[in-house]
């Protein structure tokens, strides 16, 4: 009888204390949590990562519907005093950001003149020390690459960006009007919202592969490689003409309209060199979480 080479039968060495092992605990970890529906989330305490799933009827989120796939993952840390004091366990740090701020955002984008309801959110938490978080939402993130909300849609979770004219309309805020910092701003800088619904559907089709498909993966890296071509930008610093360059004029109108904004023909000029364009802050905060998301990153 031949006793096969130990090469073919043994694995490698098995470190359960590898960021990929660790990572996969925490990943389980969330998905074993129960989930709660956000309007009835009661206040508690400590820090930690959070998954949002949407369960409503919006048409962009059918092939979601009744799927245990979250529209966003996050975290909030409990956060180290600058003198050296431990981190206030007591304090409501994650539930205060899953209310205090998604909640309120989410009510914000409903009727009458949004198209959401906290009524149509479930939620999972899983308290965690600081020490777990970060690892945790990257888990999270490259799970259910690409997280819609965190990438394709970002602005969801984005601090406000301010009412010059100089800021755009997020796509999370195109796709889902009605919060009032966006009312002032002008149209996304790089999608028309028929733009963004066909890159939303196509992210969709993405995550909803099975984790072993190869389609996934290169299907992950085409969308991800993907540039968009710019509608507008603010002029660049220095320059002597302080007027936005518009590189699609015809959506960059439509666009507006389709949001209420009456822009002022003074504010704004027709141009072709994008050479001009200045680097939108929320192409490059996607592209930090899509990295986020690769498993070799």
């Amino acid at each position: 009888m031949s006793i096969p080479r130990l090469a073919h039968v043994v694995r490698g060495k098995f470190d359960p204390l590898s960021l990929d092992q660790l990572s996969r605990n925490l990943r389980e970890a969330v998905d074993d949590c129960s989930r709660v529906p956000l309007e009835s989330l009661a206040e508690f305490p400590g820090a930690g990562l959070y998954a949002l799933y949407y369960t409503g009827d919006h048409p962009i989120y059918a092939e979601l519907r009744n799927k245990d796939v979250p529209v966003y993952v996050g975290k909030a840390e409990a956060g180290n005093s600058s003198y050296g004091d431990p981190p206030d366990e007591a304090k409501p740090a994650l539930f205060d950001r899953i209310a205090g701020k998604h909640r309120m955002s989410i009510s914000e984008a409903s009727e009458p003149h949004g198209n959401l309801s906290v009524a149509d959110f479930d939620v999972r938490v899983l308290p965690l020390d600081d020490v777990w978080i970060v690892l945790g939402e990257r888990a999270l993130l490259r799970a259910y690459a690409p997280v819609l909300w965190n990438t394709l849609m970002p602005g969801f979770g984005a601090n406000p960006a301010g009412s010059a004219r100089t800021n755009a309309r997020s796509i999370w805020d195109s796709i889902h009007p009605g919060r009032p910092r966006a009312a002032t701003l002008w149209c996304n800088r790089r999608f028309t919202r028929a733009e963004m619904e066909e890159r939303i559907l196509a992210g969709i089709s993405i995550v909803l592969r099975d984790e072993d498909d190869p389609e996934r993966e290169s299907q992950l890296r085409r969308l991800r490689g993907l540039r968009a071509n710019m509608i507008w930008s603010p002029a660049k610093k220095g320059a002597a003409d302080r007027r936005s360059r518009v590189y699609r004029v015809e959506d960059f109108l439509a666009e507006n309209a389709a949001f209420g904004r009456r822009i002022d023909d003074g504010d704004w000029v027709a141009a072709a060199d994008l050479s001009e364009a200045q680097p939108d802050p929320e192409e490059v905060a996607e592209g930090n979480t899509l990295a986020a998301e690769r498993d070799d990153a």
